[in-house]
């Protein structure tokens, strides 16, 4: 059996070579009157009350500064002074606590 190489790809398909309608519009839509256009001018994006608290706790972060150089003064001078003792056993219990959350 020999298949004819000039209809490969085109057995029972018509595939047509200009769209038939725009993509994404709803059928119809293609003449939309001044009212849809006036509705499609007005959209608008309304926050919930969680968004809205989000917004305002992302405010107040911002403000935050990185480092509290109080306490960085503090430490170094407990370490320059030498009282500074590090508990060991407390940092390592953190250090499994934070694994564990991580995992």
């Amino acid at each position: 059996m020999a298949d004819k190489i000039g209809s490969f790809g085109r057995v029972g398909l018509d595939v047509p070579t200009t769209r038939s309608r725009a993509v994404g519009r709803p059928q119809g839509s293609a003449e939309a009157g001044p009212t849809q256009r006036a509705r499609a001018a007005r959209d608008e994006v309304e926050l919930t009350g969680t968004a809205a608290r989000l917004k305002g706790i992302e405010a107040r972060l911002a403000e935050v500064p990185d480092v509290d150089r109080a306490r960085v003064e503090e430490l170094r001078e407990r370490i320059e002074s030498g009282n500074y003792r590090p508990d060991a056993a407390r940092i390592a219990a953190r250090l499994i606590r934070m694994e564990q959350d991580l995992a």
